[in-house]
């Protein structure tokens, strides 16, 4: 329901609907990622969602369908939260966008449309066709890197100067189980 909303809020702001679910899957896997390297076993949904500036039930719905595809472990309990189930380096960013768009095609044709003429008679098929192969390409694409490149590439981006010339600001993550 608060997604619902939280959509429902942004058509109103933007006049259409951002699918946030890759981006804040993709940041959440990130983060978990660094978290690892810093020593920490497990993140919760709580805290996860709120280093991400996100919905918590976005976030806790994501969580649940990256632990189906096998790329999160979830420890239940007081201790518990969320881990990475792989390596870094043995996670794609295909894989991630896969489970968090859970296949559903990354745009879809209107279906509101009286059929007049040629144009509205047909847009459907032909912009599901367009859908298909521009999916198939971003995935193409995301297969060749992995959760560890992002990250790297991530750290390059870091080591430049703020917009302001100033260091950037670092921020202990919230809701963290430490080894």
């Amino acid at each position: 329901m608060e997604v619902q909303l939280l959509r429902a809020q942004i058509r109103a702001r933007l006049g259409f609907v951002l699918d946030l679910r890759f981006p804040t899957a993709l940041q959440a896997m990130l983060s978990l990622a660094l978290a690892h390297e810093s020593g920490i076993v497990r993140m919760t949904s709580a805290g996860l969602a709120d280093g991400l500036g996100a919905n918590p039930s976005l976030v806790r719905r994501l969580l649940g369908q990256l632990v189906e595809r096998g790329l999160l472990r979830s420890v239940l309990g007081q201790s518990g939260g969320v881990s990475l189930a792989r390596p870094a380096a043995k996670i794609t960013l295909a894989e991630i966008y896969r489970a968090a768009t859970e296949g559903k095609p990354l745009w879809v044709p209107r279906a509101d449309i009286r059929h007049r003429c040629v144009v509205t008679s047909n847009i459907e098929p032909y912009f599901e066709g367009l859908a298909k192969l521009a999916d198939e390409a971003v995935t193409e694409v995301l297969a060749r890197s992995t959760l560890a490149d992002a990250l790297g590439e991530l750290r390059v981006l870091d080591q430049r100067p703020s917009e302001r010339g100033r260091p950037r600001k670092r921020h202990e993550p919230s809701h963290v189980v430490r080894r």
